[in-house]
């Protein structure tokens, strides 16, 4: 029976080796045709998915462009406004033009039955669905969802899971984004529901072979869920493609029965010839094998034998020589093994002990936690009967007891250990351990002079041994061990082990220590990085981004998935950031420099750079950190001061010009009156007439100048609306006239309207709207006219209107007329705050300043 047992054991590993020479062309035929096939098929699925994903990436990506387009009409701004002001008629106006705005819209893209702009107060402004005005019924959000939507930040978007209605055939996604105002509060939401009906008809147009299919899935993280029909759940080929910048992917499955039917006869084939091969080769070979084993019979029962732990049998064959001598080396085996035995199972329980001792550290429980385990590892792995934990106080320089282990459980207290105290200056064995970091083994503590802390040498036994648990460069504790219950003595080697083992362990305490300092380290840094009011960009040594904040996505727009592993390459122009690169290439780092970037959605920022480096480790390699700041907004408000700066300088210097012409104006005035009473010729009266009325004209410009640019006190007043309009108009006439030879039409309302405000300010806009007119005919072909009109209205309102032949203004811009700043003069010739402060002024006389066209 044994020469059968080994030689079953030969022929598992020989015949399936002979039996492959014999089948290996038939299989690997059979294997390189079904290879072949597949990876066509796997190749030809997954570029059926790529473009699947592709196209549906698109359609995705078109929602997005959608959703950012129709938030940034600037309908929703001038609604809420007028809503905030209580301008109910206005902003009705604004709302139905919202409304028509997002049911052309679906009817044009024909991707959203349903979609809806919800205003500041969470209430449904307008609602469209199926390319109709939706009633009070058709509710777009709920109290859920709005709260969920006052949430949204600028930039973000929300998009939810695909979800099934009852009015709607295909799947739906809903888009959401907020819509804010200038200072960046939240103002509302728009919430489109895109249906999915394209994505699966263009699914359902690709197909491969009779069972191939292509599906929408969800992804989740690194794991998906897929999901197909019952009829593809078995023996399929699949190919999954991510859909670019969405949580979905495509996967197109194709049954592989239908493709590789033709190689089953192949393989049956195959099997029926393999089969017989086998047959004939199993019963020669087994025939020739038992013969041949048959003399090591013996051998494998003494192996067996051994295996058993019965190491005390020999061995004793003569022939043939070969079995002889590997009998001799049984026997020899036998004698070293049985030596061994002892040693190898003291080595495993040390490394039981080392292992327990891991686990503690592993899960990080706490010093003490930590200790006790190094303590009962210490005891049970090395075979001693009891142990104590002293800790090392490096504040007070004592030696403190901490804790007692024993295996029978009875002994050593940790009540009597944990109150002892030594001085690390004393000559008690404790502290000369702890100060010469040395093991040491006692053999008679009664008579050892070392043995000082009577106390101590109650409890311990008279053969005992200590070692210090040592760390980098100190010594964090020591453990006392004794074997007093089965009284055998400690040798050198279990000294060495002891002193090795609690070496170990006082690296591991320390590095659990270190680790937890890195851990907490890395946290603050990661906190410090991640709120920085600057972009900040980590690279590696080849330059490619490997840490992005919070701070960079704002700026540039870009998520961190979307930019690790890329080089910076794609946020400036190509000759400044090959310029940078050599600059830390050859200076090793840039320090404030200024240059052009570009965000995402293709805008340019001015930026403030700063480029370093530094390496973990000596020898290791560099990282770079570069941090951004935006300087775009700065440097624009800083240029737009300069010239309100410059505007006011002139406003001065006009002032005291008109002031100093009042004098030279009163001389000539007043000599033509007295020259008025000389007897002349009635030509010449004529002429002295015309020099009066002209000296009377420039001082009644030079007063207008003065009223105009004089700075009074904010006080409201019954004003003549002609009256400031003829001020307005006397001031701007030379220019008009004059200068520009435009057409000046003037007509005033006989019933002389009168409005609350200012005289001054008044006068101010209507200069600041003539002036405009009048720079929007400049260089214009065709009749050039102004016209100014005023009118009562019912109810006691004024009206005033300022009207030009100019090319007006575009449609697209106007909505920003009004803007500070915001100007379409040329470069020099405009600050953009005319508009802006006449709105201002307007608005705070209780009226409305608007613009249109005819």
């Amino acid at each position: 029976m044994p020469a059968r047992s080994l030689a079953v054991r030969i022929l598992v590993w020989i015949l399936p080796s002979t039996l492959a020479v014999i089948s290996i062309i038939s299989v690997f035929t059979y294997l390189i045709a079904r290879q072949a096939i597949v990876r066509e098929l796997s190749e030809g699925i997954q570029s059926f998915s790529n473009i699947s994903a592709l196209q549906a990436g698109s359609f995705f990506e078109q929602r997005y462009n959608d959703l950012a387009t129709i938030s940034q009409s600037p309908l929703f701004r001038d609604h809420n406004t007028t809503a905030q002001y209580g301008l109910t008629e206005e902003a009705e106006v604004y709302r139905r033009e919202i409304e028509k705005m997002l049911l052309d819209f679906s009817i044009r893209m024909e991707v959203y039955p349903h979609m809806g702009y919800i205003d500041s107060a969470g209430r449904e402004v307008c609602v469209i669905r199926n390319n109709r005005i939706a009633g009070p019924k058709d509710a777009l959000v709920t109290a859920e969802d709005s709260r969920a939507l006052r949430g949204l930040r600028r930039g973000e978007r929300l998009v939810s899971g695909i979800h099934k209605t009852s009015w709607h055939d295909a799947p739906l996604l809903r888009y959401s984004v907020g819509i804010f105002d200038e200072k960046g509060a939240w103002r509302g939401a728009l919430v489109f529901d895109s249906s999915l009906a394209p994505i699966y008809r263009s699914l359902g147009r690709l197909n491969i072979g009779r069972s191939g299919r292509s599906y929408l899935t969800m992804r989740r993280g690194q794991h998906y869920d897929r999901f197909a029909p019952p009829r593809l759940a078995n023996d399929l080929v699949t190919a999954w493609a991510a859909v670019p910048g969405t949580p979905w992917e495509i996967l197109t499955a194709v049954s592989r029965a239908e493709f590789l039917g033709s190689l089953r006869r192949i393989a049956t084939a195959t099997f029926l010839l393999c089969l017989v091969a086998s047959i004939l080769l199993i019963l020669i070979i087994t025939r020739q094998v038992r013969a041949l084993l048959a003399p090591l019979g013996l051998l494998v029962e003494t192996a067996r034998s051994y295996a058993q732990g019965k190491l005390d049998r020999r061995v004793k064959i003569d022939n043939p020589a070969e079995i002889a001598t590997l009998a001799g080396a049984f026997n020899t085996m036998a004698d070293s093994l049985e030596r061994r035995t002892d040693d190898l199972e003291r080595r495993v329980r040390e490394l039981s002990a080392l292992q327990r001792m891991n686990e503690f550290i592993l899960f990080n429980r706490g010093r003490r936690e930590i200790g006790r385990a190094c303590l009962e590892a210490a005891v049970k792995g090395l075979g001693f009967d009891r142990g104590q934990l002293f800790w090392i106080d490096p504040d007070s320089r004592e030696v403190v007891g901490e804790c007692s282990f024993h295996t029978d459980c009875s002994g050593l207290e940790d009540e009597a250990i944990s109150g002892q105290r030594l001085h690390m200056d004393s000559d008690d064995i404790l502290a000369l351990v702890a100060r010469t970091r040395q093991a040491v083994n006692v053999t008679d503590a009664a008579h050892d002079p070392r043995c000082r802390n009577e106390a101590l040498r109650a409890m311990w036994a008279s053969d005992f041994c200590l070692a210090p648990l040592t760390g980098r460069n100190r010594v964090l504790g020591l453990i006392y061990v004794d074997r007093q219950r089965s009284a055998k003595p400690i040798s050198e080697q279990e000294l060495r082990s002891l002193n090795l083992f609690c070496s170990e362990a006082g690296l591991a305490l320390e590095n659990t220590q270190l680790w937890d300092a890195v851990v907490q380290s890395e946290a603050r840094y990661r906190t410090a990085v991640e709120n920085s009011p600057y972009a900040v960009v980590g690279l590696d040594q080849n330059l490619r981004i490997t840490l992005w904040n919070r701070r960079a996505e704002a700026l540039f727009g870009y998520q961190p998935t979307e930019v690790y592993g890329r080089s910076l390459n794609f946020l400036f122009a190509d000759p400044d950031y090959r310029k940078m690169v050599r600059e830390i290439e050859t200076s090793g780092s840039v320090r404030q420099a200024e240059i052009l970037g570009a965000t995402r959605d293709k805008r340019q920022l001015e930026l403030n750079i700063s480029w370093s480096g530094q390496s973990a480790a000596p020898g290791a390699a560099r990282e770079w950190f570069v941090v951004m700041q935006d300087e775009t907004e700065k440097k624009r408000l800083h240029a737009q001061l300069l010239q309100v700066e410059k505007l006011s300088a002139v406003g001065k210097l006009i002032a005291g010009v008109a002031h100093e012409l009042n004098n030279p104006l009163a001389a000539v005035t007043g000599f033509a009156e007295l020259m008025a009473d000389i007897p002349i010729k009635q030509e010449q009266r004529d002429d002295l007439r015309l020099l009066h009325s002209s000296a009377l004209r420039c001082r009644d410009i030079v007063r207008g100048l003065l009223l105009f640019v004089r700075q009074g006190k904010p006080v409201r007043e019954r004003v003549a609306l002609n009256r400031a309009v003829q001020e307005a108009v006397a001031l701007m006439e030379y220019r008009i006239v004059k200068t520009e030879g435009i057409k000046l039409e003037v007509d005033l309302d006989s019933n002389a309207p009168q409005v609350a405000g200012e005289f001054q300010k008044l006068q101010q806009v209507f200069v600041n709207l003539v002036n405009n007119a009048c720079d929007a005919m400049r260089n214009r072909l065709g009749p050039r006219v102004i016209r100014v009109r005023t009118r009562q209205l019912e109810g006691g309102a004024a009206l005033a209107e300022v009207e030009d032949t100019g090319p007006g203004v575009p449609e697209d811009i106007r909505t920003r007329i009004f803007e500070p700043f915001f100007t379409t003069k040329p470069a020099g010739t405009g600050t953009g705050l005319g508009l802006s402060i006449s709105g201002q002024i307007i608005a705070e006389f209780g009226a409305i300043l608007n613009y249109g066209s005819s």
